[in-house]
């Protein structure tokens, strides 16, 4: 048995090598071959299931009007993964709070995430529920979004709190323009699941990605100017907006193209923290929570570019791509407490079917 079961690992990192490397330049392949089993069978499963990261719709977002409007009399389910006093504090009506380190548990255990029409991830800024998202998409939830701008779209008592707060243009006229060039091509972080499958081991990985505190992993770019050999900090844009200004020390990366086995995953850093930045942080929520899955050491540069070169993007670039009044809503809060979930209940919130998902929906 000890002997078939070698034969078939043999086999496995030979079929992983030919199916991914095929159009590979000649050092990925030497070093995806060096890769550990794990994360090469892992980044060939999400390649080749959907590739989030990469997906040219992503992010998925759905807008405050539209949550308003489904609240009553559709299929609509919100799902607000903010603590516990947050929630308290003002919600969407009918919302549930699941935090993110229950919510695989909610998904497989207490609901039947297909019956829904679409399922609204949400929190206070859009970056840590766009990360929830980017992992439920990665297992197969193709009907979950995740709220633009996060609740300080819903209403402006929130948005004082969080993006209009944190919004600056602390480095205009400071950016720097020379480029900088990306590390050379080295490995996959190492992972040890114990699974053989792609989707087991993306399972294991999910729910460690969705255990770290959120709170641990944001920086802001006063962090980043102050230890810049501390980071690896991507630029996630356009090269031309890129060589317009860029944080000192920020390398180029194409969004949507980059985290790929053919592309330039291989440059990523294994042994210091990645940070992405991109214009919102919407669109690094995603990157990041793909990065989480496979291994690498993340931190999350909230609010994007917009926290330091605002007024900047707000005048230059597409409505998508700053936060300012004209996304503001007026909409109600809710205050009561009874839709809280915590792990122990036994009956989900909303009446719905209760199966257990395998795969996803």
């Amino acid at each position: 048995m000890a002997h078939l079961a070698f034969i078939k690992k043999a086999g496995l990192s030979l079929f992983l090598a030919a199916a991914m490397l095929a159009c590979s330049s000649p050092s990925n392949q030497e070093n995806l071959n060096g890769s550990s089993e794990d994360a090469a069978l892992l980044l060939q499963y999400l390649e080749e299931n959907g590739d989030i990261v990469n997906h040219p719709s992503a992010p998925f977002f759905i807008d405050a009007p539209e949550i308003y409007e489904k609240l009553k009399g559709s299929n609509y389910l919100v799902i607000d993964v903010r603590s516990i006093s947050d929630f308290n504090r003002g919600h969407i009506e009918h919302a549930v709070n699941v935090l993110p380190e229950d919510i695989l548990d909610y998904f497989e255990n207490q609901i039947d995430p297909g019956s829904f029409e679409k399922i609204a991830i949400v929190c206070n800024n859009a970056h840590l529920s766009g990360y929830v998202t980017a992992i439920l998409r990665m297992l197969g939830y193709d009907n979950t979004f995740n709220l633009r701008f996060g609740m300080s779209a819903w209403n402006e008592s929130i948005a004082r709190r969080h993006w209009l707060a944190n919004i600056s243009d602390d480095m205009i006229g400071n950016l720097e323009v020379a480029s900088h060039p990306k590390r050379e091509p080295g490995q996959l972080p190492a992972l040890n699941t114990g699974k053989t499958s792609g989707y087991e081991i993306l399972r294991v990985q999910a729910q460690k990605a969705l255990e770290m505190n959120w709170e641990d992993l944001v920086v802001n770019y006063m962090d980043l100017l102050l230890q810049t050999e501390d980071y690896y900090v991507i630029n996630y844009w356009p090269k031309e907006l890129y060589d317009q200004g860029h944080l000192p020390g920020a390398i180029q990366y194409d969004p949507k193209k980059a985290f790929h086995s053919q592309a330039d995953i291989l440059t990523l850093h294994t042994d210091r923290p990645i940070v992405v930045y991109c214009f919102t942080g919407q669109n690094a929520a995603y990157a990041n929570a793909f990065l989480a899955v496979m291994g690498y050491d993340i931190r999350s540069l909230e609010y994007g570019a917009n926290s330091f070169m605002h007024q900047t993007l707000n005048l230059t670039q597409p409505a998508g791509r700053s936060f300012s009044e004209i996304h503001l809503q007026n909409f109600p809060l809710a205050t009561d407490v009874l839709q809280q979930i915590s792990t122990d209940m036994a009956t989900p919130a909303l009446e719905v079917e209760t199966t257990t998902v395998q795969g996803g929906c």
